[in-house]
């Protein structure tokens, strides 16, 4: 077995067990796994950029705006108010920061966002239904 197969078969299994875990969620857990599958595109977008590879950084960058566009989108801004316009702002803030211009300042602007946004999930998981 080559290192090449190695590799699909474990994105294989990751793939199988994220869908798994978006079949079975319930709404709360659909947004945590957004967050967690947030948070990993963040992470290799980074590690792209800093190995100069900028067809997987914007790759991944694409993905995390659409996970991100997402949670955006789902704010109920009559149900919670000051809240989802917090997060809405948050949100907005970090999109810019991802978006910006491949520079000297790039991976440090996309880390913060990260950070900004690690905050919320680590929130969101605080207060997980059952707890």
């Amino acid at each position: 077995m080559t290192f090449q197969s190695n590799i699909r078969r474990t994105s294989n299994y990751r793939s199988i067990e994220k869908n798994s875990r978006v079949l079975s969620a319930n709404p709360y857990d659909l947004v945590a796994v957004l967050f967690a599958e947030l948070r990993d595109n963040l992470d290799l977008m980074i590690e792209s950029a800093r190995r100069n590879d900028h067809g997987k950084m914007f790759q991944f960058r694409a993905k995390a705006l659409g996970i991100l566009n997402g949670l955006d989108e789902s704010l109920d801004f009559e149900a919670a108010g000051e809240l989802a316009q917090t997060l809405h702002a948050i949100y907005a803030e970090a999109g810019r920061r991802i978006q910006a211009e491949v520079g000297a300042s790039f991976i440090e602007r996309t880390e913060s966002a990260r950070e900004m946004l690690h905050e919320i999930e680590k929130a969101w998981l605080a207060i997980a239904p059952g707890r």
